[in-house]
């Protein structure tokens, strides 16, 4: 049952007018101004939440010259699988074998105990998570994203040294390109807790503003109790001195436009 916002009166499905029928006052725009700020800091302080998980997917991946970096070395292992991995009594496999061998392979073998079997599957699961590692890189900087990243690395380097032990008890000659590959995600889990370590610094950081305040700013006098009222007044002053700042731009502009103008006549 709806109420009144402002007298509390229970209203039924005939009272479908707008105005209340005790108090007169318009329900639909009761306190709309207020409402319409309520929701807009709501707006704002969301984005102020969010915008620091951003932030750090951006440093982390493409962020300063070291993320580039990590970004380069993590997909590295795809070009080493390019290089001949195993042979078979067809030839040397490759990337591309790989693939043949996967499109026509019984999978049921591979949980039935046939160690080539396994080793192909456990070399194309190898293989997947390395993009799977390199998306995960976006999260490195949250709060899990170390712990996250060794658990991954090490899973992806379990079933590529898994991959070479079944392909090697299956009877397959190891290639040259196998054991590259098995060393560069090495150097992969390696690098990522060396940086993860040292720390990857969080570049460009987008200044978020709850009405006209600086988030920090704001989200400091929260958490100090002040009370809504001071936050208000301090937000209407930041307001007026960004209107300020408006109205000095806009008068430079203009007179520049004003000089421009003299200069041509």
């Amino acid at each position: 049952m709806a109420h009144c916002p402002n007298c509390g009166r229970k209203l039924h499905l005939y009272n479908w007018k707008p105005d209340c029928p005790d108090c007169g006052v318009n329900m639909v725009y009761f306190k709309s101004n207020e409402r319409l700020l309520a929701e807009t800091e709501a707006a704002e302080i969301a984005h102020a939440k969010s915008q620091p998980s951003i932030d750090r997917a951006k440093s982390s991946f493409l962020g300063s010259p070291v993320a580039v970096s990590r970004s380069v070395v993590s997909v590295l292992p795809l070009a080493a699988l390019f290089l001949p991995l195993f042979k078979t009594a067809q030839g040397s496999v490759n990337a591309i074998g790989v693939y043949k061998l996967v499109s026509s392979l019984d999978f049921g073998k591979a949980f039935g105990g046939d160690p080539f079997a396994l080793g192909v599957v456990l070399l194309l699961v190898s293989a997947v998570m390395i993009l799977v590692c390199l998306g995960c890189t976006v999260m490195s900087l949250g709060k899990h994203g170390r712990q996250r990243n060794l658990i991954l690395d090490l899973f992806m380097l379990l079933c590529a040294v898994g991959a070479a032990v079944c392909l090697g008890v299956s009877g397959c000659p190891l290639g040259a390109g196998l054991f590259v590959y098995i060393g560069l995600i090495l150097v992969i889990t390696v690098y990522n807790q060396v940086l993860a370590a040292k720390g990857l610094p969080v570049l460009n950081k987008t200044v978020c503003l709850i009405g006209g305040l600086p988030s920090d700013e704001y989200f400091a006098m929260v958490e100090q109790g002040v009370s809504d009222l001071e936050i208000r007044k301090k937000m209407v002053e930041a307001l007026e001195r960004m209107q300020d700042e408006v109205r000095e731009k806009a008068a430079e502009a203009e007179q520049k436009a004003l000089e421009e103008r003299a200069h041509r006549k």
